[in-house]
């Protein structure tokens, strides 16, 4: 019998985060697991209560959350031998929806013990531990509004986007393994581990997490009409082959621009300064994947 242990928010405000413990109670296989729920009180607890968990020798941590709460607790179990799970309940669920994890909460517990492990890469960008997807430039400056904005889900990012839409490229240097690659302006620099922000709007299509590689997709500045060729390519899957786009594949890259500014970890904005290294350690985090 395997020791779960899930860690979640009781306080986001969402009726399916409240009916969770219930949810868990029900659905979960007893036969397979010991299962603990542990709620968190504030914003550090996540990180704490993965340290406990740790501790405590646990088989799986159960992320009950979006992609920020994965995150936190995934950059944790790193390099830990215990297997990363999660119960998708934020707006986007990027990184859930990449390995096939069921949305509906009862589903995705129910299946729980049909799932494999399965070792996948992390980046780290500066330090920062990055399982998704990330950014610098227009998405790391809608993910820093975001983080204020009241009203979550797909509806309220459309908005703040569309808010943002006068943003002006910057000039960026862009180096693989300290060779020059490119520089230039871009109105973003994409990094794929995985493929989607999340909402099924894709980064790079053919992003593998456990290939050792990561991906880089540079918008280049674009003029007024090729807007909506790129807001066509997202829908697809085909940014990363958009004439705007220029997609780099390796294991160490380094970004200088002019300025210190926001940069997004799998959606957590954070604030960095001229150079931002972005490394890869592979297949050094275990997580249960349905394919």
């Amino acid at each position: 019998m395997k020791k779960v242990i899930v860690i979640y928010n009781p306080f986001s405000g969402r009726k399916k985060v409240k009916n969770l413990p219930a949810a868990i109670q029900e659905h979960i296989d007893r036969e397979l697991f010991e299962v603990h729920i542990w709620p968190t009180e504030k914003a550090d607890d996540v990180v704490l209560l993965t340290e406990k968990a740790i501790r405590e020798k646990a088989d799986i941590v159960l992320a009950a959350g979006g992609d920020g709460t994965i995150n936190q607790i995934a950059s944790r179990l790193v390099n830990t031998g215990i297997t990363l799970g999660i119960i998708p309940l934020g707006s986007g669920n990027g990184f859930a929806r990449h390995f096939k994890i069921p949305l509906r909460t009862e589903a995705a517990i129910e299946r729980l013990g049909l799932l494999k492990p399965r070792s996948v890469d992390t980046v780290w960008v500066n330090r920062h531990c990055m399982v998704n997807v990330g950014g610098i430039g227009f998405d790391a400056h809608i993910s820093s509004l975001f983080a204020h904005v009241r009203k979550r889900g797909l509806l309220g990012y459309f908005k703040t986007i569309v808010k943002n839409l006068n943003y002006k490229s910057r000039y960026y240097r862009l180096y693989n393994k300290n060779m020059l690659v490119w520089e230039g302006k871009a109105f973003m620099m994409s990094i794929a581990n995985a493929t989607q922000w999340g909402n099924n709007v894709v980064v790079h299509s053919g992003a593998l997490p456990d290939d050792g590689m990561l991906n880089m997709v540079v918008i280049a500045r674009f003029g007024f009409f090729d807007f909506f060729t790129i807001v066509g390519s997202l829908l697809t899957g085909k940014l990363h082959r958009n004439k705007n786009s220029i997609t780099f594949t390796g294991t160490d890259f380094r970004v200088e621009r002019d300025h210190e500014g926001p940069v997004h970890v799998d959606g957590e904005p954070l604030w960095l300064g001229k150079e931002i290294n972005i490394n890869i350690e592979p297949l050094s985090l275990s997580i249960l994947s349905n394919g």
